[in-house]
Formats: structure tokens, C-alpha cells, sequence
């Protein structure tokens, strides 16, 4: 059907106006969807990432605890060889 109507009519500027204004409420939901998933992201994320920083001083932990029960098995194989030359040199 043809619109008879010009452009100076203002039902006619009224309705143009709010078809724009209903892409525009459009665009706001669904930038604030966009929003919303972003935010969850970044939950998400600062979740992992704290949860790897504890796992990561856990670890830090074991390993300074490994590394000081490998000086000490050093310092005993140390000793036994030691232990084991004087045991070979007594008469």
C-alpha cells in the first residue's frame, strides 16, 4: 500500500522516530548482552587465574621441599662414599 503521506507529516515523522528508536533499544540490549558475556568472561578468567596462583605456590612449595630433600640425599651419599673409602682403606 502507498503511503500518500510527505515527509513533513509528523505521524509519519513519529513513526519513523520510534522504528529508530525501537533499533536503538535493540542495539542497547544487545550491547548489554554483549556486556553480560564479557563479564562472565573476565569472572571466569580471575577465577583461573586465582586458582593457578594457588596451585602455583603449592607447587613452589613442593619444590623448594624437593630440592632441599635432594641437597640433604646429596650430603648423605656424600657421606656414605666417604664412609665407604675409609671402611676399604682399614687394614
Amino acid at each position: 500500500m502507498k503511503d500518500d503521506r510527505g515527509d513533513l507529516d509528523l505521524t509519519k515523522q513519529i513513526e519513523i522516530k520510534d522504528k529508530e528508536i525501537e533499533t536503538l533499544n535493540n542495539v542497547v540490549v544487545n550491547l548489554k548482552n554483549i556486556i553480560d558475556m564479557k563479564d562472565a568472561e573476565i569472572t571466569a578468567r580471575e577465577s583461573v587465574s586465582e586458582s593457578h596462583k594457588k596451585l602455583n605456590g603449592e607447587l613452589r612449595k613442593e619444590l623448594d621441599q624437593v630440592k632441599f630433600d635432594n641437597k640433604k640425599l646429596a650430603k648423605q651419599v656424600e657421606d656414605l662414599e666417604i664412609e665407604a673409602k675409609e671402611m676399604l682403606a682399614y687394614p
